[in-house]
């Protein structure tokens, strides 16, 4: 479904507001590397943050961990599937069963499901995300649901509690090309 990926560099710009954010995607043969700067605004605030993700080869999040300009960083691994832990090494079981993570700053986290998970077009499946929101980098669980519409080229996404949704479209290499009303791909 899928084409493999080596080495991909893509640029999103969010649709509303200023920003830009720069990935590295490569592979490495325990899995893949993501390296990312972003800057941006949420609610007309600024923010710039780098952040890093591993992956294994099925795209499952193994840590990620995210740096701010104004000193706020986070950093989480998953030693098992749907395990978490802390930077200090503290379980995390309020987020047991979350295979994959949602960053609010960047598109490329919904890549994960879509790229770890075989669909066959008009089939959805439901997940349960580590979300971490931008303006506070406090995460929680939260309920996400896609939908393939069309084989490996668009998904409908909804929030299960249906305060939100949207019709996002991926390239050959399951990454996001157009998310309407957030992201663009520019690069």
């Amino acid at each position: 479904m899928w084409k493999p990926v080596d080495e991909i560099v893509a640029r999103w710009r969010p649709v509303e507001g200023e920003g830009l954010e720069h990935l590295v995607l490569r592979a490495r043969p325990e899995g893949y590397s993501v390296r990312s700067r972003v800057i941006g605004e949420n609610d007309g605030r600024p923010f710039a943050f780098s952040y890093k993700i591993d992956l294994d080869k099925t795209w499952r999040v193994l840590a990620f961990a995210i740096d701010s300009v104004d000193g706020r960083k986070r950093y989480y691994r998953s030693p098992s599937e749907g395990r978490w832990l802390d930077g200090g090494g503290k379980p995390l079981a309020k987020f047991d069963g979350c295979l994959d993570i949602d960053l609010s700053f960047t598109c490329f986290t919904n890549s994960l499901p879509v790229r770890r998970t075989a669909f066959i077009e008009g089939q959805a499946r439901e997940f349960a995300m580590l979300w971490m929101p931008s303006d506070t980098l406090d995460p929680f669980v939260d309920g996400q649901r896609y939908t393939c519409t069309r084989f490996g080229k668009s998904f409908h996404y909804e929030a299960t509690d249906g305060s939100f949704a949207a019709d996002i479209e991926f390239d050959e290499y399951g990454l996001v090309t157009d998310y309407p009303g957030l992201f663009r791909r520019v690069a």
